[in-house]
């Protein structure tokens, strides 16, 4: 994701366009941290695009319109296509202006800053290069110019303006007190399933917020834990005191019994849409067609990162619902599986207890969830918080 430097920006570069006749406008860019825009680890400045080879950051680079319509981007490139674009640019003569100002900041996070496809975009790269008749050294020159941008960087001095762009990166907490104003989210458990499955499959945007679950959060967040059964059980006493609110709808694999659970705890009228059991593409297909009123309360019970896949798709189509992700918690609630022994749930057990059933599932999840972990750990520290 990228943010201008400041609320600034664009007036800069339209008075740049404005006061000397130019085809393209570029300037400087900041590389931060993917969660934390004020941690600077890179900055790109003082750029001099002179040299055949080089090409300003595309991140920063403001073209008037008719030249790219003029000017097909080529899709053929899986990483490289501004390069390619650029380059081609520069070739046919069009006129660069620079600005020494601070355009945008880019978080990590892209293709391009991932070491595991550092090789297919150096492919490209040098691909492109030979296409615009530049040699193999031109292109170390330009990894060199790269490494130089890593050397001196200093935190960004912070202003509000940046302070609030950088909360838009960070884990939201669910407040109860707020329930009533909830509309366009996604409520999930931040525990250690959804964080390793969000780094798989890049589950949270900033519509989600969420309740502290399991040992994971207590650990690395401080707060104390809520088990689903105790959060679903809250929100139910919300839902009870205003009757007014959108209808609600409940989605999973309900059985009769956790039903009647429902049906004599919460003093509403539900609606029930049952989705299928197995692969997530499965569910999704199922969940096309779903026609769901505005403004209604979603609950979905299915397991991470299944529900939170589900829940992003049904919030792009109907985007003032609240969907509440609570997996198994109702099926505990209604005795349809025992509860926790109190000895385990104090000791932050409560996963192992639950292997019990559909073992050869939640053991692969964990299992799976463990080795994503590590991998985080390894590669960049947490700092979602």
């Amino acid at each position: 994701m990228i943010f201008f430097f400041n609320e600034f920006v664009l007036k800069k570069v339209f008075l740049k366009f404005k006061k000397k006749y130019t085809d393209i406008v570029f300037g400087n860019i900041l590389y931060s941290e993917k969660n934390n825009l004020l941690k600077v680890k890179r900055i790109w400045n003082n750029i001099n695009i002179d040299k055949d080879f080089e090409i300003p950051p595309h991140t920063s680079t403001f073209i008037k319109k008719d030249i790219c319509i003029k000017n097909k981007y080529k899709t053929n490139y899986k990483i490289s296509g501004d390069t390619n674009f650029l380059l081609n640019l520069k070739k046919k003569k069009y006129t660069f202006s620079y600005i020494n100002e601070n355009i945008t900041i880019m978080r990590y996070g892209g293709l391009s800053t991932k070491i595991n496809y550092f090789f297919i975009k150096a492919f490209e790269d040098i691909k492109i290069f030979k296409k615009n008749n530049l040699s193999f050294f031109s292109y170390l020159k330009k990894l060199l110019v790269k490494t130089k941008q890593i050397i001196n960087v200093k935190d960004l001095k912070s202003s509000k303006y940046h302070n609030e762009i950088n909360n838009i990166s960070k884990i939201k907490f669910f407040n109860f007190d707020k329930f009533y104003n909830y509309q366009g989210k996604v409520i999930s458990a931040l525990n250690l399933a959804f964080l390793t499955y969000n780094e798989k499959y890049k589950l949270r945007t900033h519509k989600y917020e969420f309740w502290p679950d399991g040992i994971f959060s207590k650990i690395v967040t401080n707060r104390n834990k809520m088990a689903g059964r105790y959060f679903i059980k809250k929100i139910i006493s919300k839902l009870n005191k205003k009757k007014n609110l959108g209808k609600i709808y409940i989605l999973g694999s309900i059985n009769e019994h956790t039903k009647k659970w429902i049906n004599s705890n919460l003093e509403r009228k539900c609606i029930y849409k049952s989705l299928p059991y197995g692969h997530v593409s499965k569910i999704l297909k199922k969940t096309i067609h779903l026609k769901i009123y505005r403004k209604s309360i979603v609950i979905l019970t299915l397991p991470t990162p299944k529900q939170e896949i589900i829940a992003n798709q049904i919030l792009s189509k109907f985007p003032d619902c609240l969907i509440i992700c609570i997996g198994g918690s109702l099926n505990i609630l209604s005795g349809v599986e025992k509860q926790v022994p109190k000895i385990l749930n104090s000791l932050y057990l409560e996963w192992l207890w639950r292997l019990r059933f559909d073992t050869k599932r939640r053991l692969t999840r964990l299992i799976e969830s463990i080795f994503i972990f590590i991998k985080i750990l390894v590669l960049r520290k947490i700092n979602l918080f």
